[in-house]
């Protein structure tokens, strides 16, 4: 494992972990390694795993804004109604459509399928998250899963592993979200 991706694996840990907590912090976290995984994903020949780090590091500006008192975001955690879900979905099924033909038809990615899903679900995911609302996990559960798969393929074992600890952690993190949810009901 390189040095680079280590420190992108710790930062991470550190951002999911902060983000359970509800902590603002997680966003400083979560921008360090992403930057990093900018240069992780490129040499693996995941460019939209890359390029969806650069939106990582712009989410976690809007993020740590956004989780600030009067910042936008509520101040516990709210739930999507089931047709924003399908309409996300649809929207994640239409760009991982147009980005597979995309990157599979001028080989740009070793992976086009796994790699169009995996961000387009994960801009939905980080979103979500940002926003406060507690079915991120049930995404970030999905999500993280299939990108360690696809991580582990690519010979990124410490990042695949990363992202088996993401989606258990997701697991706590839906868990803790649910009880600050009702919490405040």
């Amino acid at each position: 494992m390189a040095p680079i991706e280590a420190v992108a694996i710790a930062a991470g840990a550190a951002y999911v972990l902060l983000a359970i907590r509800q902590h603002r912090a997680c966003w400083i976290a979560g921008g360090l390694s992403t930057a990093l995984y900018v240069v992780v994903f490129m040499r693996a020949g995941l460019p939209l795993q890359a390029a969806l780090q650069l939106l990582y590091v712009v989410l976690a500006i809007y993020g740590w804004f956004a989780w600030r008192p009067g910042g936008g975001a509520p101040p516990r955690p709210g739930r999507w109604p089931l047709r924003h879900h399908l309409l996300a979905l649809a929207a994640v099924a239409a760009a991982t459509a147009a980005s597979t033909a995309l990157f599979g038809q001028l080989a740009l990615s070793s992976a086009p399928l796994a790699d169009s899903l995996g961000t387009w679900a994960s801009v939905v995911a980080t979103w979500l998250l940002a926003r406060r609302i507690v079915d991120t996990w049930i995404w970030w559960i999905a999500v993280d899963t299939g990108l360690a798969a696809l991580f582990a393929t690519q010979g990124l074992t410490g990042t695949a592993a990363l992202y088996l600890a993401y989606a258990a952690l997701a697991v706590a993190g839906w868990r803790s979200w649910r009880r600050a949810m009702t919490a405040a009901a």
